[in-house]
């Protein structure tokens, strides 16, 4: 067994090592009392025992507020930003897990379509782009694109409408009234079912549209 003390007693003999008095405490205690009176409060004798005691002075040194410093391609948000948009783009996020995605049934059987609408399916077989038009035009270009459709006989067609990126708080207003349009009485009896539109053809920035036959 390793004993690393053994050697201490041979040592104390030899007089190498002294031990401290038992009472050593007590002496400490004798001596303060000997130095700070005892009669006084504790407040009094607090000042008493800090009388000799000088200040270092660092304290008293004015601090000056700093300016936040600002490092050049250090923006956590946008880096962040950036990072999730680069997923979403790459990854294997699915478009309707996104907030820009909508989807909507206009028959009452058109939620049996949706999964076959939204997973690409029904084979596109016209394509309207918007951009450019105001919500007047907008509207009458898409009534008339869907009836123009229905009278060739195309079953899915494809509605671009933007992601609003340019747009006021980057809104995007023809998405959102494209929605209303396509459920009015005077649609409502052509379409089926509509969702936003896969990634290859526009993502959230485009809308598959299914037409009764």
């Amino acid at each position: 067994m390793n004993k690393p003390f053994a050697v201490l007693e041979e040592w104390v003999r030899e007089g190498r090592v002294r031990l401290s008095p038992i009472n050593a405490g007590e002496a400490v205690s004798e001596a303060l009392a000997e130095v700070l009176p005892s009669n006084l409060p504790d407040d009094q004798l607090f000042d008493y025992a800090m009388k000799d005691v000088k200040s270092l002075g660092w304290s008293s040194v004015p601090l000056h507020a700093r300016a936040p410093m600002n490092i050049e391609g250090q923006d956590e948000e946008q880096d962040a930003l950036r990072a999730l948009a680069e997923f979403v783009r790459k990854g294997n996020i699915e478009i309707e897990h996104t907030a820009e995605y909508i989807e909507g049934t206009v028959h009452p059987h058109g939620r049996i379509y949706l999964d076959d609408l939204r997973s690409g399916r029904f084979s596109v077989q016209a394509d309207m782009d918007l951009h450019g038009l105001d919500l007047n035009d907008a509207r009458i270009v898409v009534e008339d694109f869907v009836l123009q459709s229905i009278r060739e006989g195309y079953a899915c067609i494809r509605i671009v409408h933007g992601r609003g990126r340019h747009s006021y708080k980057h809104h995007s207003v023809l998405k959102e009234n494209i929605q209303k349009w396509l459920c009015t009485r005077r649609m409502s009896r052509h379409v089926v079912a509509y969702t936003s539109a896969r990634r290859c053809d526009g993502g959230g920035g485009a809308v598959y549209v299914l037409l009764r036959g």
